[in-house]
């Protein structure tokens, strides 16, 4: 055969072995159906098929999920969020950070958190300091509903709680309000009585949380709430206890109190038979706003005249140098010779009056340095 012939068959093989791969692709398509999805495989008989040889095994169908109850493991308890941060506010009595934490956290369910669910741990706990802590987030609803039973609730189990550490810490935490307490309960006869009544409770811890509360309250607006300052007033002239009244006399300043409330200071001043009750009355009294200015300072000159106790007399010389400020030198000058004793005192204030000042705390500021220097040397 020539050349030519060996080519062309060559040729026309070639291009029927296309054409049969050609059909064979086609075929193959229409067995796999007209959407083209592929046939599901055909389980194969005794492992073999019809070429002889062995089929691929096919993949097991998924088994169907039960639709049963869940497994017992998944219905335990899981402990409530309120009781779990009450026993980690617990447990981490030596770390005050950890406690300041804790709280925050508290503070944030606190909104969504039931109400008698809290009261119920308030009514069951025991240890004063987690007390105080769940009575401060009680009070707390106070700010976000302005219910005064929230507070009322407080005053009831204060009332009934015979332990006076526990029953300090409920006054205590009063101070969770964002108003004062003092002059909020002040307002409602139901509840009016409840201060003056823990001023005179017999337990110390209680009338002393009384104190800080009010302190407290007073130094939110630099001593200048009036209602604060004349609640004050009215509970350290009913106090029997001289140190009450003495911390209630200097727990906020008298610049906001009207005319009653710094009259019954001065008849303090004039006529309380102790001793640290008229010194903190005198040092009260030199904070008076400018319209009871004068009348106070001839008080406080007529009062230094007769005291006979030198720590009130010291006292007395303060008030008069923080109410005139540079304006009190004429008054001290004229209060030497009266007590030989208190001319070096009344030397000291005229001389640091001499630098003109221009507040009291830079005044005072001076005053406790010069004292400092002294005490050094001696």
């Amino acid at each position: 055969m020539s050349t030519g012939a060996q080519k062309k068959w060559a040729g026309l093989g070639a291009g029927l072995i296309a054409v049969l791969a050609g059909l064979m692709v086609w075929l193959s398509g229409r067995a796999d159906g007209p959407t083209g999805e592929p046939r599901a495989p055909v389980a194969a008989s005794d492992g073999a098929g019809t070429s002889g040889g062995p089929r691929d095994t096919p993949a097991p169908a998924p088994a169907p999920v039960a639709k049963g109850p869940p497994p017992e493991n998944m219905l335990r308890a899981v402990p409530c969020e309120l009781d779990s941060l009450v026993e980690e506010y617990r447990q981490g009595k030596g770390s005050p950070a950890w406690r300041r934490y804790v709280m925050e956290q508290l503070r944030g369910i606190l909104e969504n958190l039931p109400p008698e669910q809290l009261w119920a741990k308030v009514e069951a706990e025991k240890d004063p300091e987690v007390l105080e802590a769940l009575t401060a987030l009680w009070v707390m609803r106070f700010n976000l509903t302005g219910e005064r039973g929230v507070l009322e609730r407080v005053l009831d189990k204060a009332g009934r709680e015979t332990d006076p550490g526990r029953k300090a810490v409920m006054v205590r935490a009063l101070r969770a309000s964002d108003e004062p307490t003092s002059e909020v309960l002040a307002m409602a006869e139901s509840t009016r009585q409840a201060y003056r009544q823990w001023v005179k409770d017999p337990a110390p811890e209680v009338r002393e949380a009384v104190v800080g509360n009010l302190t407290e309250e007073a130094a939110r607006n630099f001593g200048r709430f009036q209602g604060v300052a004349e609640q004050a007033v009215a509970l350290a002239a009913e106090a029997g206890d001289p140190k009450t009244a003495a911390g209630l006399l200097s727990a906020s300043s008298l610049e906001a109190a009207r005319t009653p409330a710094v009259n019954s200071v001065r008849q303090l001043l004039q006529e309380s038979e102790h001793p640290e009750v008229r010194a903190a009355a005198a040092k009260a009294l030199g904070t008076v706003a400018v319209g009871e200015s004068e009348r106070t300072m001839k008080a406080l000159t007529e009062r230094f005249a007769t005291e006979s106790d030198r720590e009130v007399r010291a006292a007395i010389l303060e008030g008069i140098a923080r109410l005139g400020l540079s304006g009190a030198e004429p008054v001290l000058r004229q209060l030497k010779g009266v007590d030989p004793g208190m001319d070096g005192e009344i030397d000291t204030w005229l001389s640091l009056l001499a630098s003109q000042p221009q507040t009291w705390n830079l005044l005072l500021r001076d005053k406790q340095a010069l004292e400092h220097g002294r005490g050094q040397k001696g």
